[in-house]
């Protein structure tokens, strides 16, 4: 079963700030050698949800993962996502959606939070 993964940002009016989601989308199909990777936004810049998953239906795709790029659990992970997938699973019975975790607290991004901060203050810090 072919599939296709989409990475949900938020979206910017700024054309500029988008090109972040489209780097990592890049980055995690390398890493997954390949996989179909397709940036989406939930607003302000296209494609959003509904588009990136009709056009990972066109090509063939039946198993379709959402991983949303948002830090907290707040309306969009709770309740917009989900109403946009049952959406879809009903426009598409033959696909598998599957609706990954939000980031989150996860100690693999403060890792790389604490590496920024070391960045701009790499004398170190008093307590």
């Amino acid at each position: 079963m072919a599939t296709g993964i989409i990475l949900l940002g938020h979206g910017s009016r700024i054309p500029e700030a988008n090109e972040h989601l489209k780097v990592l989308a890049d980055q995690v199909r390398e890493i997954l050698g390949g996989v179909r990777v397709e940036p989406c936004y939930m607003m302000r810049t296209h494609p959003n949800l509904a588009e990136g998953i009709a056009t990972l239906v066109k090509e063939g795709r039946r198993k379709i993962v959402v991983v949303p790029m948002f830090f907290s659990n707040g309306l969009h992970v709770q309740r917009d996502i989900p109403e946009q997938l049952a959406a879809a699973r009903e426009r598409y019975p033959d696909v598998e959606f599957i609706y990954g975790a939000n980031l989150g607290a996860d100690r693999r991004i403060a890792e790389v939070i604490v590496e920024r901060i070391q960045e701009v203050a790499p004398g170190g810090f008093s307590v």
